[in-house]
Order: C-alpha cells, then sequence, then structure tokens
C-alpha cells in the first residue's frame, strides 16, 4: 500500500496594486458563489443517492440552476476545481458524523433511545447498523447491504432506523458554508515561478482573471522559513482571505521524501513519554521537566488587554468584534501556536521518545476571563493534536490521548485518590504515602500509567468509572498505612517522598509491604 502523501502550505504575503487586487477579489466572490452552488448540487445528491461526485459527465448533469450559471460565470476549468474542494470538504463533514453514528451505536442510553421505538435492542441489531455506517449507506435504498459473516441482507427496518439515527446526527451540526472559502487553484489557472527581470519579488504568480484569455501577474514575498523548507513545489496554489482582509497566497510543498528520510534517521531513545499539559506551566513531562513556567503570566497581560478592549465597546454601545480587538486576538493565538510548537519540539529533541501519551485536553484556568478560556479552548485543542500530528508524520511519534480526570489528585506512587493531595497549584503531598513532588510532574507519570488501562485510557469513559477503577488499583497495591498515619509521619520539607517503581524515571524507595486498611476506599469515594 503507498503511503499518502504529506503536504506543506506556506502563506506568502503580497504586493498587488489596487488594480490588480479588485480583479482578484472580483474571481474570489464569483469562486465562493459556484460553492454555494455546487454545495447544494452535492448535499441533494448525497441524500437521493447515498454520496458525492467529483466527476460528473453527461449523463449526471447537474438539476441545480445555479451550477449552470457558475459555470459560464467562472468556466468549466474552474468549476471543476470548486468541486473538488467541495466535495473535499463535505467528506470529511460526513466522515466526523460517521463517526458521531457509531458513538451512538455503541453507547447504550444513546441507542436504547432509538431502538425501544423501532422495537429493536439486540446486539445483533447493533451489528448491522455498523455496517451500514461502515458502507455510509444510511439514505442509499437502492444499495442491498450484505451481513460480512453470515451474507444475509440488512433488513428494512434497520435500513430505516440508521437513516433516522444519521438524520439526528445531521441536525445537531452545521453544514459547511462556503461564503468564506478560499481558492484552491491548479496549474491550469495559476502557476507560481521564479522572477525572469525583477529583483524585489523572488516570485511571482500568474492568475488566471475572470475575463476570457487574462492573466494577473502577482508579485509575491518570501522569507527565510519557506526558502529553506525542502521538498517539491507542487503546481497547485491557495488564494487565502484573511480575517484582517488581507490576501496571501499559499504555496504548497510536498514533503513526503523528506518526511520520510527523517523519520528513517530518527532513532527513539524510550518508549514512551507522557505530558501533562497546562496553563501555570504549559507542559510537564514525567521525566521532570517543566517548560513553559511563564506561560499564564503572559496569558494574563493579552487577557487583560483583549478584555478592556471588549469592555470599552461594550460600554459604548458596539460589537465587540473590530480591528483592534481582532489584532489582539490573532496575537494570543500566534503566540500560543508559537510556543506549543517550540516546547514540543525541545521535547522531542532532548526525550527522543516513540510515543507520546497526552491527557484529553480541556484549555481553561479559573484565574482567566470567560473570553478568553472560550478563545484558548477553541484555539489550543486544534493546535495541539496539529502538532502532535505533525511529529507522527515528520518522526514517526505516536501519541494517545487517555482520560484526564482524577490525574492531579492521584499519587502516582501508591495510587491514592483524594482532594487534598494538592495543596496547591504546584504542590502535591500523599496524604497515605507522604510522597512529595510537582503536581504537574505527578500528573504525567499519573498519564504514563493509564496509557495501557483498558478504563482510564479511553477519554469517553465517565468520570466515576475512572474514580473506581482508580480505587480497584489502589486497593490491589496495599499501601502501608492509612491517610491519617500519612498526616502524623509525612516526610520532612523537600523530601520527594516514595517513588514509584514502575516509572523508568524513578529511583529507589522503601517498598510497601502492609496491607491496606479497611476503611480506605470508604475515604476516597467521599472526594
Amino acid at each position: 500500500m503507498t503511503a499518502p502523501a504529506i503536504h506543506r502550505t506556506d502563506l506568502l504575503p503580497t504586493a498587488m496594486n489596487a488594480r490588480k487586487e479588485a480583479a482578484v477579489r472580483d474571481l474570489l466572490r464569483a469562486w465562493r458563489r459556484a460553492a454555494d452552488a455546487v454545495a447544494a448540487d452535492q448535499w441533494m445528491r448525497f441524500f437521493r443517492d447515498g454520496g458525492f461526485r467529483k466527476n460528473l459527465s453527461a449523463t449526471h448533469e447537474s438539476a441545480v440552476p445555479g451550477v449552470a450559471a457558475a459555470k459560464a460565470e467562472i468556466g468549466a476549468q474552474r468549476l471543476q476545481m470548486v468541486r473538488y474542494q467541495v466535495v473535499g470538504t463535505l467528506s470529511s463533514f460526513v466522515s466526523n458524523r460517521q463517526n458521531d453514528f457509531a458513538d451512538i451505536v455503541g453507547r447504550h442510553e444513546g441507542f436504547a433511545a432509538f431502538g425501544r421505538r423501532a422495537g429493536l435492542s439486540d446486539d445483533r441489531t447493533k451489528h448491522m447498523l455498523r455496517v451500514v455506517n461502515k458502507a455510509q449507506a444510511w439514505f442509499d435504498r437502492s444499495r442491498e447491504i450484505v451481513m460480512p459473516d453470515t451474507g444475509e441482507p440488512v433488513p428494512d427496518d434497520v435500513r430505516d432506523l440508521a437513516r433516522r439515527i444519521m438524520k439526528h446526527v445531521l441536525k445537531q451540526h452545521r453544514k459547511p458554508s462556503f461564503k468564506r472559502a478560499n481558492m484552491i487553484i491548479d496549474r491550469r489557472q495559476a502557476t507560481v515561478a521564479n522572477a525572469a527581470n525583477a529583483t524585489a519579488f523572488p516570485l511571482w504568480l500568474r492568475l488566471g482573471a475572470l475575463e476570457k484569455g487574462r492573466r494577473i501577474a502577482i508579485p509575491l514575498r518570501s522569507y527565510p522559513y519557506f526558502e529553506n523548507r525542502s521538498g517539491k513545489r507542487c503546481q497547485t496554489v491557495q488564494v487565502n482571505d484573511a480575517d484582517d482582509g488581507a490576501l496571501w497566497v499559499g504555496v504548497v510543498t510536498d514533503v513526503t521524501k523528506t518526511f520520510s528520510d527523517e523519520r528513517a534517521a530518527y532513532t527513539p531513545m524510550r518508549e514512551n513519554l507522557s505530558i501533562d499539559f497546562g496553563l501555570s506551566t504549559l507542559i510537564a513531562t514525567d521525566a521532570g521537566e517543566l517548560m513553559g513556567r511563564d506561560a499564564l503570566r503572559h496569558l494574563e497581560k493579552l487577557d487583560k488587554r483583549i478584555s478592556t478592549i471588549a469592555r470599552h465597546r461594550q460600554k459604548v454601545g458596539l460589537k465587540v468584534r473590530s480591528p483592534r480587538y481582532d489584532q489582539a486576538v490573532r496575537q494570543l493565538r500566534g503566540w500560543l501556536r508559537t510556543e506549543i510548537n517550540r516546547i514540543l519540539n525541545r521535547v522531542v529533541l532532548l526525550r527522543k521518545p516513540a510515543h507520546v501519551t497526552v491527557e484529553k485536553l480541556d484549555f481553561r484556568h479559573p484565574g482567566l476571563s470567560k473570553r478568553m478560556n472560550r478563545i484558548l479552548t477553541n484555539c489550543g485543542r486544534s493546535v495541539f493534536r496539529a502538532k502532535l500530528q505533525a511529529l507522527e508524520e515528520r518522526y514517526g511519534v505516536t501519541h494517545t490521548e487517555v482520560h484526564a480526570a482524577y490525574s492531579s489528585q492521584t499519587c502516582s506512587h501508591c495510587g491514592w485518590v483524594e482532594k487534598a493531595n494538592r495543596r496547591s497549584q504546584s504542590e502535591f503531598r500523599c496524604r497515605c504515602c507522604g510522597t512529595r513532588m510537582h503536581a504537574d510532574v505527578n500528573a504525567a507519570r499519573n498519564l504514563w500509567a493509564r496509557r495501557s488501562c483498558p478504563v482510564m485510557g479511553k477519554p469517553r469513559r465517565s468520570r466515576r468509572a475512572v474514580l473506581d477503577e482508580a480505587l480497584r488499583r489502589f486497593a490491589e497495591r496495599k499501601p502501608c498505612r492509612s491517610p491519617e498515619t500519612a498526616s502524623r509521619r509525612s516526610p520532612g520539607r523537600g523530601s520527594r517522598g516514595d517513588p514509584d517503581r514502575s516509572h523508568p524515571e524513578a529511583g529507589s524507595g522503601i517498598t510497601l509491604l502492609s496491607a491496606r486498611p479497611p476503611d480506605v476506599v470508604g475515604v476516597s469515594a467521599k472526594q
């Protein structure tokens, strides 16, 4: 099986005059009108035929009048590019909804709401629904879906149930909008080449305009990061309209061969590295590194600036969004992206792990405003996961998300769970065994132990299930004394307590010998 191609896009600023910029914006507006018409046509095909179509023959011409008008406006070549872009976006959206369908069928309470009304609730019905979901045959009744084990066709009542579940899923999410879509143009209408005579701009983009036979020559500004990127430059470019109104040209580079060589040269030094993400300390590892310890101070400064702008505009009766507000938010997102990428690159360079274990992220902090927490949640998760995906493509470092519940309250040495174990943001002292360490490092070590657990290793399990599993593991480890005894016989200030022998970074410590007191689980269940 051929490995998928890996591409990277570098956004280059343009230096167009007013006439060229007006021509590009006219093309962009026509492109977006065509994308809306094509999307309406593809959704009709999805519900009628059960799928999307990238290539249309003469017998499959569109029945939506807007598509014919778009073809007359932008031409057949551009309309095909628009169709490929729209189908890719809609296919990704439907793939996510397919996962939501599987979640509803997998959850007993979610499936029961639909199964009781249809009179179907057994495991065989769930298996049939999964087969229909895998074939994406929720609405296409012309295809016969057969079971892979017995060869029997899926009954009509199960097909009807699958259609109702998928309709319910689609109602919970808005369909993709193309009113702000950017252009993805191949070499038939756009070419990037080095400057022939000009010296101020090293690259020029020749873009086809709406007028037949006219080409727009767009000068591009370069920068060292783009010039040092190794790989093969593709013949496809992007024309992006940024939030601030500026036009950027995205030059696509095929880095498949480069990343393949880097993966072959990468030699892991350890099997797994666990990372605890926070805002007071941006990243803590189970090996003891604390990186980004001034992150919260910088976020508070940005939060004060954004909140001040929003409060002032609301006070005078204006909308919050303004050029100044948008610039402050872009500065926050840019800083967060740069900091996360820098730290993760540093961690991989120092520790060289083969696998990374992280918690299911929740970018929030009680000391920040609701507005700042909302921005961090929307931006931080996507940036962190995108960087993990980039590390996997470049170095082959895989990653796993585990449940984060009670990781900051659980002792990584004995497993005792109690809210009072974490006395402050940075101080952790177990009330059962007396272990002391930095709270974020302790949380990272708990994530290290959860990666192979069938309960705590699944982010979608309930918090109660995670707590029950933690208590069961604590009972099996048989700590030496009760929390009350530990509070009277805790180590002196500065002692780190007994390290966890199961962790690769742990040192020597005292072996726990005596049995667990009978009242320990009862005390923890109240926390």
